[in-house]
């Protein structure tokens, strides 16, 4: 099944993205829309915008099940992304609301697709320690590894520089909320706290 996987996603790397966005971190490729011949594809982002994966979403997270969590479809920020070689991105809390499904985004889930992946590539997700502010975590982007944690207002992260030669592969995909879950997320929307301009992960 992961073979096939693959096999899908490479077809699709072949078409024209969604959207690329520049910013000063990179320029990254995301797709959007995934056409219903890549089949075995289409059964990987069902399942993950299932309630069977949002009821483990909330088992995991302490989340109540009085709550109810929406997978974001239209991956908005999201989607199947490629990041190229020298991308990054520095330390920040993710946004808390959006304002076009008009619900606070609540947990990122990361799935990422790099095989082979070795740890000079680079392309480490950091997760810090809220009070600190000191790496706390580093998660390597290995091929089918699945990383979920609260979007609120102290998660912050980064992800290291890529190598020359790798192209960061993930699935960057969002859950949103009718009102804030997280003690550490505030009610007012913002947008994307940046701890520092002057941080980098290299």
């Amino acid at each position: 099944m992961v073979s096939k996987i693959f096999a899908d996603i490479y077809t699709l790397e072949k078409s024209e993205p969604t959207s690329i966005f520049k910013s000063n971190f990179g320029e990254k490729k995301e797709w959007k829309v995934f056409p219903a011949d890549l089949v075995h594809l289409n059964q990987l982002l069902d399942y993950l915008s299932s309630q069977e994966f949002i009821n483990v979403l909330q088992a995991n997270f302490g989340i109540s099940k009085e709550i109810k969590l929406y997978a974001d479809k239209s991956y908005d920020g999201g989607g199947y992304v490629i990041s190229p070689p020298g991308s990054y991105l520095s330390y920040h809390a993710d946004f808390n609301f959006s304002s076009k499904a008009e619900k606070y985004r609540v947990l990122n889930v990361l799935l990422y697709m790099n095989e082979n992946y070795e740890n000079h590539q680079g392309g480490q997700l950091h997760l810090l320690d809220p009070e600190s502010k000191t790496v706390e975590t580093i998660i390597n982007p290995e091929a089918n590894t699945l990383l979920a944690f609260f979007t609120d207002d102290v998660s912050f992260h980064g992800v290291s520089r890529n190598r020359p030669g790798f192209f960061r592969r993930s699935f960057n995909l969002y859950y949103y909320a009718d009102q804030p879950i997280s003690p550490n997320q505030g009610a007012d929307p913002h947008r994307t706290i940046w701890l520092d301009a002057d941080i980098h992960t290299h």
